[in-house]
């Protein structure tokens, strides 16, 4: 019985002993250099803008940020990556609004949910699609424009970026919303389509402000609306479409940042944190409208994720009622 007494009081210290020890702490975060995964080439735009902000985020989390390109399939094979990657803050992704945006209203199919299998952590940059004519064209305003387009016996040939870019499918959009028949043409990549509008090939361009930022401030192209909330600090002479009365044509390029669903609370806050501090930074947000880019960084981690979700949403509807597949 001593033995049985004395053995049950050991068991008792004991267990006071541990119930007096601190709770086991988390691991650091980071511990080890972090990726940050491009799913485009090396010297595109997300992948220059990704070079910037990685730069910043190394002395706020005190390790090394070092940027990955893993490109292929319009930006598939990198974004499945980060995907499937351990939710452990080390590998993230650099992504935009042609892997969480339009991507997924365009490629149904593809290995992932863009919003499921995600940790959205921040909104970085943005950059709106504009409606752009030559210097020499008839039309100095958007009711100019509209006025020929709807006296026209065929439909207004627009050009783009590519087929199901954020650019043509903002033309579909302010086709219904303008109600002007528009015939799109895509080509491969913004340049081929400036040279055709240029050359007078084409009458208009719906695309990137960004990507013929040089030619509207010299003076050879001319935007007739931008599609963004408010009139751009770095071109002001250039009205909204929402001004112009047509306040559902708001659509931007943008960039954020992402990890692998499941990526831990306390993660996810600090480089939520992290972003909204370097953005609102004086060089970065110079540097950025540099590359035709507003520095965002305002939302909250929560937010972003509801942004993300309602921008898949909103393209898939476009995509659907305009017919556009993707190719």
């Amino acid at each position: 019985m001593r033995k049985l007494a004395g053995s049950r009081r050991g068991l008792l210290v004991a267990g006071a002993a541990a119930l007096a020890m601190p709770a086991r702490a988390q691991p650091a975060w980071p511990a080890r250099p972090v990726r940050l995964v491009v799913a485009f080439a090396a010297g595109g735009p997300a992948d220059l803008v990704a070079r910037i902000v990685a730069a910043r985020l190394e002395p706020a989390l005190g390790q090394p940020v070092v940027v990955e390109n893993r490109a292929g399939a319009g930006g598939q094979i990198g974004t499945e990556y980060v995907a499937r990657a351990q939710p452990d803050g080390h590998t993230l992704l650099f992504t935009s609004s042609a892997a969480h945006g339009v991507g997924p209203a365009l490629n149904p199919s593809q290995p992932y949910d863009a919003v499921r299998d995600f940790a959205h952590v921040g909104l970085v940059a943005s950059g709106p699609v504009a409606l752009l004519v030559a210097a020499n064209s008839p039309f100095r305003t958007l009711a100019d424009f509209v006025a020929a387009g709807r006296a026209s016996v065929r439909p207004v040939p627009f050009g783009s970026g590519g087929n199901g870019s954020l650019g043509h499918l903002t033309g579909e959009l302010a086709a219904r919303s303008l109600d002007l028949p528009m015939q799109h043409v895509p080509y491969r990549g913004s340049a081929p389509a400036q040279a055709d509008l240029l050359a007078g090939t084409i009458a208009a361009v719906s695309d990137n402000l960004s990507a013929h930022a040089e030619l509207v401030r010299t003076g050879s192209l001319r935007a007739l609306a931008v599609a963004s909330r408010a009139r751009l600090p770095n071109f002001p002479d250039v009205p909204t479409y929402s001004e112009q009365g047509h306040p559902d044509l708001v659509a931007a390029a943008w960039f954020g940042v992402c990890g692998p669903a499941g990526l831990p609370a306390p993660v996810v806050e600090r480089l939520n944190s992290a972003l909204r501090t370097i953005l609102v930074e004086a060089a970065m947000r110079e540097r950025l409208l540099g590359l035709g880019l507003q520095a965002e960084g305002g939302p909250s981690a929560a937010e972003y994720a509801t942004f993300v979700a309602g921008e898949v949403a909103r393209w898939r509807e476009v995509v659907r009622v305009a017919g556009v597949t993707a190719g």
